[in-house]
């Protein structure tokens, strides 16, 4: 009798502990269970494979980025917005965005993350709306790292007013002052960041050249007593260009003027100072003042060349001070 009241014991036991919510079976080693991944965990991106090239990564970027596992998105570039105090006006900064769209807050009413529908993966950037942008270059300035993170959602509404309860994603890739992405997944922000790194060191790769062909043409421009004229299609995407910027279509603007040094990267140092204004407009600072410097180059005595220095002062502070 007294060997059948231990067995049943025994097995009571095992069922309590089945029972109790968070309570799972510790392997023979006595270890958390292999699907425990504790917070603060950390995960550095490698090559895959089956990624051979930038554009394969890109293409697998956007595979991801239309799936239903697309990630959730906080945006730093438009500071002020990113609490339930502000979110009329982070609705009137997303206007146009189709599909249901949730916005996730902690239990401070700070926003966490945003889940839209889906993002496009582009040929430079990845675009959640067309204000709401992450550029390929910005990989440049920023080390790639997925953390899993303690920041659970208290509370969620959809666009349309309705309550719902929270949804977890806590592996975030975070790109300070610029955007966040959050997965629900490990494999999935994992994938993510495996295919930026594959772009990240192809851009790494290039910059020093790109950077020593570009300063070899600025001296042979700044030494030509005639100027190259500037095209009638640069001359078409320049005011293309400009007719976007007034409508705030920055995005839009920077790749017309993008196209127009394609073109020719020296006859209109106009473009490198209005890239960097759109670039600062979208607190992507250091890219503004890669593009002053370029403009400085090509035009030291330049009227506004004070002012353009003065700018990137202006943007080297803010970076300091961007969270």
């Amino acid at each position: 009798m007294s060997r059948m009241k231990a067995l049943l014991g025994f097995t009571l036991s095992l069922s309590l502990m089945a029972a109790v919510p968070g309570c799972a079976p510790m392997d023979s080693g006595g270890s958390q269970p292999k699907d425990v991944i504790p917070a603060g965990y950390t995960y550095h991106p490698k090559p895959r494979p089956e990624i051979v090239s930038p554009d394969a990564a890109k293409k697998d970027l956007a595979a991801l980025l239309t799936s239903s596992k697309n990630p959730g998105i906080k945006y730093h570039g438009q500071p002020g917005l990113n609490t339930t105090a502000n979110e009329e006006a982070l609705k009137a900064f997303i206007q146009g965005k189709s599909g249901p769209i949730t916005f996730w807050y902690d239990a401070q009413n700070e926003l966490l993350f945003m889940a839209f529908p889906g993002s496009n993966a582009l040929e430079d950037r990845i675009e959640a709306h067309p204000r709401i942008l992450f550029f390929y270059a910005d990989l440049l300035d920023h080390p790639l790292v997925v953390e899993k993170t303690t920041e659970w959602p208290a509370w969620g509404r959809h666009v349309a007013g309705k309550n719902l309860e929270g949804l977890v994603r806590p592996y975030k890739i975070h790109f300070p002052g610029l955007i966040s992405f959050v997965f629900e997944d490990l494999p999935d922000a994992q994938r993510f960041a495996d295919d930026l790194f594959v772009i990240q060191q192809a851009l790494q790769k290039n910059r020093d050249e790109r950077l020593a062909l570009f300063q070899a043409k600025a001296a042979q421009y700044r030494g030509m007593k005639v100027k190259p004229p500037v095209s009638e299609e640069q001359r078409r995407y320049i005011v293309q260009a400009n007719a976007l910027n007034e409508r705030k279509n920055y995005a839009g603007a920077i790749d017309l003027y993008t196209k127009t040094i394609e073109i020719d990267p020296v006859s209109y140092p106009e473009a490198y100072f209005n890239l960097a204004l759109l670039s600062a407009q979208m607190q992507r600072f250091k890219p503004a003042i890669a593009h002053m410097k370029q403009y400085l180059l090509l035009a030291p005595d330049a009227k506004d060349a004070r002012g353009g220095q003065d700018k990137i002062y202006e943007w080297e502070l803010m970076l300091q001070r961007n969270p």
